[in-house]
């Protein structure tokens, strides 16, 4: 339901309705009967939990539209979309330090200046080519199937961060190929932009950010595709949060030696000027004005440290703010380790939260049956080796526990129900700009779900096969050409 709620919402809303004020009575009303008018006897009444990308128009606490469901229901808790919060992150600390923003703007200008014609990204492939058929004939690369595919640099997306991350690979495995051809554009250049991005790309400072980006992009990428999983529960995304929260933490406390191996590794590879970490640190943007700080302080300090200090803080605010008391309560859940986070007070105030579902009767039944169910899931061996709560759910129905523990079912059922991410929800809308194109702009309703369901169930598509295809034809009959 708070998925239709979210797809209804962008659909309706105008592109220039950015202001958190936008969203008015009459226009929840006119949401409300168009989701009436489609779903029949579904109603505001029946949603239980709500999640968006973070705009003011939608999680605006006055005049938003989780404000204005809320009106209507108080059950309807709202979640921020915890793949957009990552985002948020990452995008906050980039935009707050001088030197990441720099080092991200040189990038975007790289992909213009390379990607401008097709006979500069050709260069890239051919110079790639030759230097991966030097080193097979030398014997330092494998030839197995799939290995040594052919690579070009890939240009991030705006929306999907996790993107730079594959942008930045890209980068360091053709980074002899993209010199020189920055080589070659910078004879032709008349602008000098080769110019100037060629003297950063072989600078000790270019290198260092590109590799604690790497740090902090592989650490957070795993979090970032576990966030878009479309069987991603409120329990697991929580926990795998805080796995990520505190690896960064361990890396800020020993990982300085092993990035700072690399930076040199790869200056050395590519013949870079490399820094001592002993010597006086010269600003690049005023050579003359001594810094009095070494160079060691300023990479490790002011740069190392303080970019995963901001990571670290952004984290905990940003996924703390978020309805805490209703995940810490949903935490209790957790079947890890024989129901190790279990805990009783905690569902009984998760039950309080929805007083529409559970009346003060119930409450007290919910006590005692919770103490009944802890005894006999950490007794039964079906349920030991169980680690998320959909998996909890569904061996709860194949043991028809369900039926013995109702009300701690109907509990489950309320945390299973709450948005951890809108990426489904995002990634139909992007689908729907692939299939409908100008040249297919007067398609059907039913040609366009058949072929967004094609685009979007792409794993489920691969299983069918070309003989099916032609078998399902062939039994159609006569048609029309």
């Amino acid at each position: 339901m708070h998925i239709l709620f979210d797809l209804m919402v962008q659909l309706i809303l105008p592109d220039c309705c950015s202001s958190k004020n936008c969203l008015s009575e009459d226009m929840m009303s006119q949401i409300h009967l168009i989701i009436e008018g489609i779903t029949g006897k579904l109603s505001l009444k029946q949603v239980r939990g709500q999640g968006y990308d973070g705009a003011s128009n939608m999680r605006g606490a006055f005049n938003g539209l989780q404000s204005l469901i809320m009106r209507e229901n108080s059950s309807v808790y709202y979640v921020h979309c915890f793949a957009h919060q990552l985002q948020l992150v990452v995008v906050a600390v980039t935009r707050k330090h001088t030197g990441i923003a720099e080092f991200f703007n040189k990038i975007s200008t790289l992909l213009n200046v390379v990607g401008r014609s097709a006979k500069r990204r050709d260069m890239i492939r051919d110079i790639n080519l030759n230097e991966v058929s030097k080193a097979m004939g030398c014997g330092l690369l494998n030839t197995e199937t799939g290995l040594n595919q052919e690579q070009c640099l890939q240009r991030p997306g705006d929306t999907r961060w996790s993107s730079h991350y594959k942008s930045l690979r890209s980068l360091v495995n053709l980074f002899q190929t993209i010199i020189k051809v920055l080589e070659y554009v910078e004879k032709e250049d008349k602008d000098g932009k080769a110019r100037g991005i060629l003297v950063y790309f072989q600078s000790f400072e270019f290198v260092f950010y590109l590799h604690l980006m790497l740090t902090i992009l592989t650490i957070t990428k795993t979090l970032s595709t576990a966030l878009q999983r479309k069987d991603q529960d409120i329990v697991n995304a929580v926990n795998c949060v805080r796995s990520t929260r505190n690896h960064l933490d361990r890396a800020r406390r020993e990982e300085w030696e092993k990035v700072l191996d690399e930076v040199y590794e790869f200056c050395d590879k590519h013949d870079i000027s490399k820094l001592e970490m002993d010597e006086a640190y010269i600003d690049p943007t005023k050579p003359r004005k001594k810094t009095g700080i070494t160079n060691k302080h300023h990479f490790q300090v002011d740069c190392f440290n303080e970019i995963l200090d901001w990571l670290l803080q952004k984290l905990d605010s940003r996924f703390n703010e978020t309805s805490s008391q209703l995940l810490v309560c949903s935490a209790a859940f957790n079947p890890r380790d024989s129901f190790h986070d279990f805990n009783v007070d905690s569902l009984i105030s998760l039950a309080k939260l929805y007083p529409n579902d559970f009346d003060h009767v119930e409450l007290r039944d919910l006590n005692a049956e919770l103490f009944l169910y802890i005894d006999d899931v950490r007794g039964d061996d079906k349920f030991a080796n169980i680690n998320t709560i959909v998996e909890l759910s569904q061996k709860m129905v194949a043991t028809r526990k369900h039926l013995t523990y109702s009300m701690v079912y109907r509990l489950l059922k309320l945390v299973l129900v709450l948005p951890v991410t809108t990426a489904t929800v995002e990634r139909i809308f992007s689908a729907m700009k692939t299939v409908k194109t100008k040249l297919r702009n007067r398609m059907g309703d039913d040609y366009m779900n058949h072929c967004l369901i094609c685009n979007v169930e792409k794993e489920k598509m691969l299983k069918v096969t070309n003989e099916a295809v032609v078998d399902r034809f062939k039994k159609i009959g006569n048609r029309k050409y």
